[in-house]
């Protein structure tokens, strides 16, 4: 008996001669269209697939921080298959995460023991399904999958198809987001060359960024600390005024690398911020600022990708904390502190 499901791996695909030159020819029409801005592709790509392949359904989903998530679709004029748009989480494409180095392909859902019992099938009316995995650099992202509500005999140039759609939907992705970067690079270029002109960006006591300048960097580096899954280090002080004090800092702030900001966030408190630094290399950078200012002490903690808030309130809120309890020690040091999981969403309990 011929098994109703199948995981293979993506490489040169055969089928009946006939119908592998009618999915070639569909491939032909993608390729022409490649001209056209990521949405118009989108909607003709998953169009041109649930035609070739006579399915209810092509979905693109991507892999958020909710989960995963349906964000471009396409559907036959009259869909049998229920309403999975808003499941993808219940659907198969999960077990398309799980193992990306292959297509999933299931002809029968109903009759294969191994995808009976499965949510896809008995919670979505799925029975057959491809799904290829899309990806970013290497690293899958989400799923392209094709959806039935009833059996598909999924012929190898039929899977064959739908991975070649999948590869030229990845490369699409990884052109938008690259473009993303772009934009935000060139916006915090114009911000550096704005804080050159505009006063206004600049705190009159020390000569450093102020809080204006820092709401602005925020929308360009959360952005980019969250792309990562990188966390971003934080470190609080207060330095009273002194002829002195302005000369250090303006020391310090032209010695940072590129992409660390010192703020002067007011009241003689000041904010450094260090994106995509561990904790070490926090501390060694952090032991070269002291190095120039002199013992003081300060208080630390990281910005937390996937569950801080993004105006770095709990941030700021643990960043205090922790520079109260240094003081409180008299020894004039670093002390840090961390987010705890029961602390989302409550920065005044944050510690």
């Amino acid at each position: 008996m011929k098994p109703q499901s199948e995981a293979v791996k993506v490489g040169p695909e055969l089928g009946v001669p006939g119908e592998a030159e009618n999915h070639l020819n569909a491939l032909a029409t993608i390729l022409e269209k490649a001209s056209l801005d990521a949405t118009q592709l989108f909607d003709h790509c998953l169009n041109l697939l649930v035609k070739q392949l006579k399915v209810d359904r092509a979905i693109m989903v991507r892999l958020t921080e909710l989960g995963l998530e349906a964000f471009w679709w396409a559907e036959s004029e009259a869909p049998k298959l229920g309403d999975t748009l808003h499941a993808p989480d219940t659907s198969f494409c999960p077990r398309v995460m799980e193992r990306p180095s292959r297509t999933l392909v299931i002809r029968d859902a109903a009759a294969d023991p191994s995808w009976r019992d499965d949510p896809g099938h008995r919670e979505l009316g799925i029975r057959a399904y491809i799904g290829t995995p899309l990806r970013e650099g290497g690293r899958p992202i989400g799923v392209l999958c094709i959806q039935h509500s009833e059996p598909m005999n999924f012929s190898r140039s039929a899977i064959a198809l739908v991975n070649a759609v999948a590869n030229l939907l990845s490369r699409t992705l990884e052109v938008e987001a690259l473009k993303h970067e772009l934009r935000l690079t060139r916006d915090s270029l114009d911000l550096t060359s704005a804080v050159v002109e505009d006063s206004a960006l600049n705190s009159p006591t020390s000569g450093l960024p102020n809080q204006r300048y820092l709401e602005v960097w925020l929308r360009a580096n959360l952005f980019m600390a969250k792309r990562r899954g990188e966390p971003m280090a934080v470190v609080l002080w207060h330095w009273p005024d002194s002829p002195r004090r302005r000369r250090v800092l303006k020391d310090i702030s032209e010695a940072l690398r590129g992409e660390d900001l010192l703020v002067d966030i007011g009241r003689d408190r000041f904010l450094l911020l260090l994106p995509h630094t561990s904790q070490s290399g926090a501390q060694v950078l952090i032991g070269r600022i002291r190095e120039r200012m002199g013992e003081i002490a300060m208080g630390g903690t990281f910005w937390e990708t996937e569950l801080d808030d993004t105006q770095l309130r709990m941030a700021l809120h643990r960043c205090e904390a922790a520079l109260k309890e240094s003081l409180k020690k008299l020894d004039e040091a670093l002390t840090w502190r961390f987010l705890r999981p029961e602390d989302v969403g409550n920065p005044d309990e944050a510690s």
